[in-house]
């Protein structure tokens, strides 16, 4: 390149950045003229309630925010726009009604706010003179667990016990209206197929299920699962009837019926006849039925897909 091209070249990057420049310039001079000016402005803060007492919690109720309308420059408003201001009452200055109920009266401290805020301008009004603040009593309770399950076991095994937790119920605590609302809390989902071993895992529990404000001591448990070899057994057990009047006699047919489960190879041995009970109960009899429906009304706690061969059995009355 001549020497010729390689000047004009010079001249023009210098005549852009003198251009840059100035752009720059007259920019930051007319962003600062315009700061500099009053404008009037709503803003609206977030309260915050500080040293509340320890078996107490903020009513949603609450008032938890407020409108203000500020003036002063552009300086002194940018940072109460753009971020998201808070001013904290301290409880302990407020006036108390009853033992839920506290006020504060805003339009008595237009200073205290402004100290507040670090706001050197001027607040033109106020949204509220009065903001009022209640407090819920902070109960906690002790609640059961539940799991939420989808379990398949290998065909020939099972558990005696199921899944079993611990702990086995959570505390949690929170406003008393909102915390005699929950009866249980319940864990994610816990999915298993195949299984044919003994099983061990920690399952959170579903905080997203919980209201607002609740917390919820501790946040996971413990599941496990033991795992035998299963096989199936039945027994014959007589038939007990029930609630037959004193003035009448009843024969059925047949006295005894098969009852089918499921059980652990090292409980199979431990299961008899005296473990369970079947009855059939008189007073449940169909008009004009030769049929009496039968009830297993006692079990082994071991056992697992408890069937009756029969359901129903036949009866005569003889007097």
């Amino acid at each position: 390149m001549s020497k010729t091209k390689l000047s004009r070249f010079s001249l023009k990057r210098n005549n852009v950045k003198t251009f840059l420049f100035f752009l720059v310039f007259t920019s930051v001079l007319w962003l600062f003229i315009q700061f500099s000016k009053n404008y009037t402005q709503e803003v609206v803060v977030d309260i915050q309630y500080t040293n509340l007492p320890d078996n107490r919690v903020l009513n949603d109720n609450s008032d938890q925010t407020l409108k203000l309308t500020l003036n002063g420059n552009g300086f002194r408003l940018i940072n109460h726009i753009w971020s998201n201001p808070k001013i904290q009452f301290d409880i302990a200055n407020a006036i108390e009604t009853t033992n839920r109920d506290y006020y504060f009266y805003t339009k008595e401290a237009n200073q205290t706010l402004k100290n507040k805020l670090k706001f050197k301008g001027r607040i033109l009004s106020i949204q509220k003179d009065t903001l009022h603040v209640k407090l819920d009593i902070n109960l906690e309770k002790k609640v059961p667990v539940r799991i939420s399950k989808e379990i398949e076991y290998a065909p020939g095994y099972g558990s005696d016990k199921g899944v079993v937790l611990s702990p086995d119920s959570i505390m949690i605590s929170g406003p008393e209206s909102i915390v005699d609302t929950i009866l249980f809390i319940v864990t994610e989902n816990l999915e298993l197929n195949g299984l044919n071993n003994d099983f061990r895992t920690v399952l959170p529990i579903k905080i997203d299920n919980l209201p607002p404000k609740i917390e919820a001591v501790p946040k996971e448990i413990e599941a496990s699962i033991t795992v035998s070899k299963f096989t199936e057994g039945s027994q014959e057990v007589p038939i007990t009837l029930v609630n037959v009047p004193e003035d009448r006699v009843i024969k059925i047919f047949p006295k005894e019926v098969k009852v089918v489960y499921r059980v652990g190879l090292d409980k199979y041995n431990e299961i008899n006849i005296r473990d369970f009970k079947v009855i059939a109960d008189y007073k449940k009899v169909s008009e004009d039925s030769p049929f009496l429906i039968l009830e297993l009304v006692d079990m082994p706690e071991s056992i697992h897909d408890v069937r009756l061969q029969d359901k129903q059995v036949q009866f005569v009355i003889l007097n």
